[in-house]
């Protein structure tokens, strides 16, 4: 995707939505009962997922609303959340 999309508060063109740049280093969600997380460096935009790859080499595709820039957003993204978390085995009884 060559095409610039918008422009920051900085006053620069971003390359992908939200700000993101190839190459930068964004922080994932990967359990939310545990609040684990994970580093991935975006490689793509796709127009609806971004391609983002692991430390480890492992290519994912995420919706831009699982990206954080700090895990402290991340974490505090899942403290306002309001999808009851399971107490065990992953079930939730309602």
């Amino acid at each position: 995707m060559s095409e610039r999309i918008k422009e920051d508060e900085n006053g620069q063109f971003s390359d992908f939505p939200c700000g993101w740049r190839k190459g930068d280093t964004c922080v994932i969600i990967t359990n939310k009962v545990k609040k684990s997380t994970c580093e991935y460096t975006i490689e793509n935009y796709d127009g609806r997922y971004f391609g983002v790859r692991s430390r480890t080499g492992l290519y994912h595709r995420a919706s831009p609303q699982r990206l954080f820039h700090t895990w402290e957003e991340a974490v505090e993204n899942l403290d306002r959340s309001d999808m009851p978390m399971p107490e065990k085995g992953g079930m939730i009884f309602r």
